[in-house]
């Protein structure tokens, strides 16, 4: 996968996959398999995949495990890639409910993220409202989590006063 060789790498994995019989086993196949898919471009592949490995992984780790959530956010990426706006916002907002373990810079970078994703989806299906709110909400992470002198904050400010316009 490192050398961008999609295709040999997506038919190891499946082979494996065919064979694997250890539940822990077929659901880390299953995540390994959903992202050469989602790094080849095959959303709509990956995105199966990714609720798959979730659906696995939440069995026997639980739902608020680090991997269940990571599996949620690629998979509402991969909605956003194949242009589901309603139903990657929807996958956006059911990830952001759960607060990222502040001590995990991977889980803060994905929730901050994600909210800026459903700012950026509701502006462009022109859901103005929603676009300024989620951007407030936005705002409000980036503050907690980035502190008071984080430079996307003017950005973020930025993007709320272009949308004024609209409303």
């Amino acid at each position: 996968m490192n050398q961008k060789q999609f295709t040999q790498a997506a038919d190891v994995l499946t082979a494996a996959l065919a064979r694997a019989v250890d539940e822990a086993l077929v659901d880390d196949l299953t995540l390994s398999l959903a992202h050469v898919k989602f790094l080849a471009g095959a959303h709509s592949e990956a995105l199966q995949l990714f609720q798959q490995a979730a659906k696995g992984l939440a069995r026997r780790l639980g739902a608020d495990d680090v991997e269940v959530r990571r599996c949620l956010y690629y998979a509402a990426e991969c909605r956003m890639e194949l242009g589901e706006t309603t139903a990657a916002v929807a996958a956006f907002g059911d990830y952001v409910q759960h607060a990222p373990d502040e001590d995990d810079e991977d889980a803060v970078d994905r929730h901050l993220e994600a909210l800026a994703q459903i700012m950026r989806l509701e502006a462009g299906a022109e859901r103005f409202a929603q676009a300024r709110a989620s951007a407030i909400t936005l705002r409000s992470a980036t503050r907690r989590y980035r502190g008071l002198h984080a430079p996307e904050l003017a950005d973020i400010d930025g993007f709320i006063e272009r949308l004024r316009r609209f409303e």
